[in-house]
């Protein structure tokens, strides 16, 4: 027969394992909400960027041909 310290025992580590249990599904949750929105982060479509595009210099007009000497 089981005394009341074993039975006491056998309460905390239920109560133990069941705290265990809900900190590592939270965790889990957690995780999985963390990298869920990191991974929605990057799929917004890209802002056009104008100011790149005007601060690039035109290309510049091929030069004359150079006239032979005679």
């Amino acid at each position: 027969m089981k005394n009341d310290h074993e039975t006491g025992d056998d309460r905390d580590n239920r109560r133990v394992f069941a705290w265990g249990a809900s900190a590592a599904v939270l965790v889990f949750l957690g995780a999985l909400a963390y990298f869920y929105a990191v991974d929605k982060r990057g799929e917004a479509p890209a802002a056009p960027a104008a100011t790149q595009s005007a601060a690039q210099p035109a290309p510049a007009a091929p030069a004359a041909p150079a006239t032979p000497a005679r």
